[in-house]
Parts: structure tokens; sequence; C-alpha cells
């Protein structure tokens, strides 16, 4: 019998990491307590859609934020003007989605951080004004880098985060009660608190608890929760942990 993985990270950021999970002896228990969604119309969008010729830039620091990003695009017609600038994506899934969707994108063949994707543009010497979609309560860290080397970045937040409606968390809840995980993943501090507030009568000491990195294991303690796997701050560090245990 397989062992079960359960993690609540949004869809949207999982896609790789399931796949490969999926390649192993192991049944995936995926709630996702966090889903995404689009903002309504503003005027930052728009001005930025409008004045898309004046980033040197656009940098996707994810699949997601292409994702948001390529839908504003098509809806007002600037797939064209895109085109024409320079796309940079932190990761190959990145801008594997991005060429899927006609728009030509360069990402430093390295790991994925953002230090690796700061220095590629550097060594392109294509630092300048940068267009940077984004979510409201997404952690970015390229934006930062950039600032410190006095480089204007507009953030621009495309979508939300939200939870699942009550019928669906009814519905992981259901589908929880009838399952007890081997792994449980903490992906995230946000996790911590997204987790036991959707499980509360869960045991959590009947399990192996994984964490996504060390700020997420300290507030674990603050809950008596132990944990048992700390992953170095990646999915990929994560699945690594996994691996190790089959």
């Amino acid at each position: 019998m397989s062992q079960s993985v359960l993690l609540t990270a949004a869809k949207e950021d999982t896609e790789v990491f399931r796949s490969k999970l999926e390649q192993k002896p192991v049944s995936i228990l995926h709630y996702p307590l966090e889903r995404y969604e689009v903002v309504e119309d503003n005027t930052d969008i728009l001005d930025a859609l409008e004045n898309i010729e004046e980033y040197e830039n656009i940098v996707h620091g994810s699949k997601r934020n292409a994702q948001f990003w390529i839908e504003w695009l098509q809806e007002f017609d600037k797939m064209e003007e895109a085109r024409n600038q320079l796309n940079l994506a932190l990761n190959q899934h990145t801008a594997d989605y991005l060429e899927e969707q006609g728009i030509p994108a360069v990402h430093p063949h390295s790991e994925g951080k953002a230090i690796n994707l700061l220095e590629f543009m550097l060594r392109i010497k294509r630092i300048g004004k940068t267009l940077y979609p984004c979510g409201d309560k997404t952690a970015e860290d390229l934006p930062a880098l950039l600032r410190e080397l006095d480089i204007e970045v507009n953030e621009l937040i495309l979508f939300t985060l939200e939870g699942p409606g009550e019928n669906k968390l009814e519905e992981y809840r259901k589908d929880f009660s009838a399952h007890q995980p081997e792994f449980i993943i903490f992906h995230s501090r946000r996790s911590v608190n997204r987790m036991l507030a959707a499980f509360p009568n869960a045991n959590y000491n009947d399990a192996k608890i994984i964490t996504g990195d060390k700020a997420v294991t300290e507030k674990l303690e603050k809950e008596e929760i132990s944990t048992d796997i700390e992953a170095e701050g990646s999915w990929d560090s994560i699945l690594e942990n996994i691996n190790e245990e089959f």
C-alpha cells in the first residue's frame, strides 16, 4: 500500500512538484487552502498596459504570475506589445509557459533563484525600469534585490490570495477524516495558520511533518508541533527530502 502525502498549497504553485511526486509510490492528498483570484480592474494595471513600452524588462517570477499577466494582455489586446519587450523568466517552467503563449522568454538556466536572474540581468546589461507582475500576498525576492541597486520596479498587483469556499472546505475535511497521511507538508508560515484552522482536530503526532524552511519550523514549535524534516525553502528541496524516505 502506498503512503500518502498531504499538501495544501495552491494548484498553480505545485504543478511541477505534484507531477514529480506522482512518479513515486505515494498517494497525494491535495487540499488547496490557497487559491488565487484576479483583482478587479484598476488604474495601475491599465496604466502599465498602456505604457508597456516604457519598461526595459518584464520579469516573470512564476508561472502563476505569468498566467495572470497573459490574461490581462489578451483582454486588452496587448500581446504584440509584450512580445516586443524583453521577457525574463525565473525558471524553465515559467519560460516554457510563456513560449506556449507566443511570448519569447529568456531565463538563466540556473536554480531558479532570484539572485541568479539578477546576475543574468547584470551580465546582459539589461538593468533598467522593470515591470514585475505579481500578487498582493506572495513573497517575491527579485524586486527587493533590484531596489537595492536603485532600479525602478513596478510590482504590478494582478491577483489576490483567498481561501476555499465553505462547501469545498467541508469536502476537504470529510476526505481528510477518512485518511491518515504519513507525511504532512507545511510549505510556508501562512500554511500553518490555514491548516490548523481547516483541520483543528487533526493529530499531527502520527505523521512525519515536513516544513518548507526554518521559519515554518519555528512557527510550528509555537503550536507545539514537532518537525521531522526541514527543507531549504523550495519545492525542490521538499521533494528531495521526500525522495530520501523511499
